[in-house]
């Protein structure tokens, strides 16, 4: 895992907040699954972005 990768990968801002949301209340399946399902990306992708948005690590905002 490297939340560092992440800003190399964009994602639109919703399913930002919502898979912050979700790994805050601890809850990561559900917060790769935001991921996955609104990029595309696989799972390694996914966890790079979701522990990037809770280490305050700027991600990309897709369209």
């Amino acid at each position: 895992m490297d939340p560092r990768r992440a800003r190399a990968l964009p994602v639109v801002a919703e399913a930002q907040a919502d898979a912050r949301m979700f790994m805050l209340g601890g809850d990561t399946f559900r917060a790769l699954k935001v991921i996955v399902d609104a990029t595309g990306y696989d799972l390694r992708q996914a966890r790079d972005i979701v522990y990037a948005l809770v280490y305050d690590i700027e991600v990309p905002r897709g369209s």
